[in-house]
């Protein structure tokens, strides 16, 4: 029996002025400095929340200008605000000085932010995270987080110029409290940008689901209103298999924040796990309600009705997330395995070529095309698209299943039990394995 791979998303904020485009390989300095004075009503960890905050904004920003004189972006006709995420998902900033100074009778602190630019591969990370839909939506709404706290501790500085000496104690006490609030939510926002700096958008998971708890949980407590953060965390129970506590975390997003249809979308998500398909069809068709442009949520609805056996009903929902999004990679492969379970295999063929010209390190195009492939008897192709499928994600029990069903077919039967043995020692539970070794056997 031969599996195909239906994926869906989890919708999970003195310096160079101008690049030249380096050779490959060279590392590109941005260094920001930004000098944030006390007050009355600003204490020394609220300058120095608000300073770190500011300098690693503005050190993204100027690396983004470099990120423009790359093709691939210059080629998705990328907005600032999406410039400014893609640059939060692909660079490191680092926080190299923390100094107080004096500014005549003021105090204040100092901070310098560093980003280095590695350009070795650069194009290549940032292909990735724009096929990453979800993550790109992520990064967008956490920048955007930023820049209203960061707006919020300016208003508050003009708030505190303007209170005179005949301000009563409850003025300054209520302002001293705006200020710490604020500080609260903008290190919330740093640990929650740690934990979705967890994300790997290649395999569409946390690479460390229980640390990126964690970093979430921080942000939470931090700010229990943080409704992204419930989602982030939600979503690392997810790739942990916990659905239900996932849900319980979208849930808890949800009741924050009822306008978030990427949590919709996730909770979806969980229940199509638990099998759960009208619970799911009803959480994706709320976050469609929400927001109509969400072309990952018509995949992953896409997703459900494949798993009822609905393969028409499908192939809509994966034309219009291809409408909304020509260079969903993602959304063609899926189109590809519901036309080949109409057993229209070149149709899908054309619809993973499409995929993998869109994405070539997209693992399970590869394996579907494979399935394709072999569904026409063209075992060898299969083979050929087996070994890169395996090539760029070795972690996968079922594709070495299907190359052994593969081989077993060109009757290379040792070959075929080897793939077998790799595909138990992968997944132990995974019966229909055993069976296949054992009629090679």
């Amino acid at each position: 029996m031969k599996l195909r791979f239906p994926i869906r998303l989890l919708l999970l904020l003195l310096t160079i002025s101008a690049f030249a485009v380096p050779a490959s390989g060279e590392v590109i300095t941005v260094r920001k400095e930004v000098r944030q004075l006390l007050g009355s009503a600003m204490s020394q960890n609220d300058a120095r929340v608000a300073a770190i905050a500011m300098a690693k904004r503005l050190a993204l920003e100027e690396a983004g200008t470099y990120l423009e004189t790359l093709s691939v972006v210059r080629n998705a006709e990328l907005v600032q605000d999406e410039i400014l995420a893609l640059s939060s998902g692909v660079l490191k900033t680092e926080i190299v000085e923390e100094q107080p100074y004096m500014e005549g009778s003021a105090f204040g602190i100092r901070v310098v932010a560093v980003i280095r630019v590695d350009t070795a591969g650069l194009e290549e990370r940032v292909k990735t995270l724009l096929a990453d839909r979800a993550q790109m939506e992520r990064l967008k709404e956490s920048e955007l987080r930023v820049k209203t706290l960061l707006a919020r501790v300016k208003e508050l500085e003009e708030r505190m110029a303007r209170m005179d000496a005949t301000a009563t104690p409850e003025e300054k006490e209520t302002l001293k409290t705006a200020f710490q609030e604020n500080t609260q939510r903008l290190t919330a926002q740093q640990w929650y940008e740690k934990g979705t700096a967890l994300w790997d958008s290649k395999k569409r998971r946390y690479d460390k689901p229980e640390k990126a708890i964690e970093y979430f949980g921080q942000a939470i407590r931090l700010d229990p209103s943080f409704a992204a953060a419930y989602n982030g965390r939600g979503n690392a129970y997810n790739n942990l298999k916990q659905y239900r506590r996932a849900i319980e975390e979208y849930d808890q997003a949800i009741r924050l924040d009822p306008s978030l249809a990427a949590t919709y979308n996730n909770r979806g998500n969980a229940y199509i796990d638990l099998k759960q398909y009208r619970r799911a069809i009803e959480d994706l068709d709320e976050a469609i309600r929400l927001d109509p442009t969400l072309a990952a949520t018509y995949n992953n609805r896409g997703v459900v009705y494949v798993e009822l056996k609905q393969y028409l009903r499908a192939i809509e929902d994966y034309d219009q997330a291809i409408r909304l999004d020509p260079g969903y990679a993602v959304a063609y492969s899926n189109r590809g395995s519901a036309y080949a379970d109409l057993k229209q295999y070149w149709r899908a063929i054309e619809d993973y070529d499409e995929a993998l010209r869109l994405d070539p390190g997209y693992a399970p195009a590869y394996a579907n095309r494979g399935t394709a492939y072999a569904d026409l008897k063209q075992y060898r192709r299969a083979i050929e698209d087996y070994n890169q499928a395996i090539r760029l994600d070795p972690g996968n029990a079922v594709v070495y299943n299907n190359r052994g069903l593969a081989y077993d077919n060109l009757k290379q039967y040792r070959r075929a039990i080897e793939d077998y043995d790799q595909a138990i020692s992968l997944d132990p539970g995974y019966a229909r394995t055993y069976y296949n070794r054992g009629v090679v056997y």
